[in-house]
């Protein structure tokens, strides 16, 4: 079912926002997409093709591209943010001219911005002076696939009734099922915890530790992810959800994850230098991984695996090292704590509508 036609501004060429770009256009919307390359918009004009960030696959002719933000700000209602999480505040900053209450902001982005600890909401919602609604959409999703029509499925986090389900009615199609949930701050920690535990089943694939041992880290990570989302405002229910465990699942075992992928080169000896994916994309772990860090501390909560991954991408530790750690620790007690809610308006399963 096609959606109302709409003016989508999409911020950022990469894979993932032009595989969106691409549903977008063919749910029955205008969109245009803001490129940070020249050579990326006129590729797309010309070619209807993102040769850089996601080769081979054909875009409709009737998808727009600009190198100019402001412009594509103006034009659109609906702003689908998609830039690094590193990159989120800078932008975010040159988007505030053209703002206004009218505008929502769809963010994409996973991580948690360093120093300030800030959400990508957080940052949005302080740059553009609380202007726009905010949603987050994340979830189980390679952006390859999606562009290739396979079956995927995802959640989107909106307090706003209305704007969710105009958002939800955008996005939505036979191949692209959009689960709905209230619960912004747990879907922005899972999304940016998994890109960590993701880089630990890389490291334990890479050093051959076997499934058993790759399994009981997804495990595990799922506690960790748990532990500090409910301390932070995060429903319990959200890291049971497509955010949390099944983002967490796809990247950590899949092989278009670029973090599990840098883990597994890790786990097999190479340096991080030597580790970084080339061409621009990015290993949102790694960054990720000093700022749960953390927040792991200022908070006090117990995140073993994010700490050795931690340790082991900016103190230098070895792999070998970081697996001595946590196979020493002391012997454990219980498998998983489960958390009660702590604050009765955050009951959020992803909830279809």
């Amino acid at each position: 079912m096609l959606s109302e036609n709409l003016q989508i501004g999409v911020i950022g060429a990469g894979a993932w926002g032009t595989a969106l770009a691409r549903l977008l256009v063919n749910n029955g919307n205008s969109v245009q997409v803001w490129c940070l390359e020249a050579e990326t918009r006129q590729d797309i004009l010309t070619n209807h093709l993102n040769s850089s960030f996601l080769p081979e696959i054909r875009l409709p002719e009737t998808l727009n591209a600009s190198t100019d933000l402001s412009e594509v700000v103006r034009n659109s209602k609906i702003l689908v943010a998609s830039v690094p999480s590193h990159f989120t505040r800078e932008i975010a900053k040159k988007m505030r001219s053209e703002i206004t209450d009218e505008h929502i902001v769809v963010i994409l982005s996973k991580g948690i911005e360093q120093h300030s600890l800030a959400l990508m909401s957080e940052i949005y919602a302080n740059e553009l002076d609380n202007l726009p609604k905010l949603a987050v959409l994340s979830g189980p999703t390679f952006a390859r696939e999606v562009a290739l029509d396979l079956p995927s499925a995802a959640v989107l986090a909106c307090a706003d009734e209305e704007t969710g389900s105009l958002l939800q009615k955008s996005f939505h199609s036979a191949r692209f099922r959009l689960y709905r949930s209230t619960d912004l701050i747990g879907v922005q920690l899972a999304g940016a915890i998994k890109n960590v535990i993701a880089i630990a089943s890389g490291i334990a694939d890479g050093m051959k530790l076997g499934l058993n041992a790759r399994a009981a880290l997804i495990c595990r990570g799922i506690a960790e992810m748990s532990r500090l989302g409910a301390v932070m405002g995060g429903s319990p229910e959200t890291f049971m959800g497509m955010s949390g465990v099944g983002d967490l699942v796809l990247t950590a075992t899949g092989t278009l994850s670029r973090n599990h992928t840098l883990g597994e080169k890790l786990g097999q000896g190479l340096s991080l230098e030597k580790c970084l994916p080339p061409g621009g994309a990015v290993a949102e772990g790694v960054r990720n991984a000093v700022s749960i860090h953390e927040l792991a501390e200022r908070h006090k909560i117990e995140m073993p695996i994010c700490k050795a991954v931690y340790q082991v991408l900016h103190e230098g530790i070895s792999c070998a090292q970081a697996l001595k750690q946590l196979l020493e620790r002391e012997r454990p007690d219980e498998e998983m704590m489960f958390f009660p809610n702590l604050n009765n308006n955050t009951v959020h399963a992803d909830q279809q509508k």
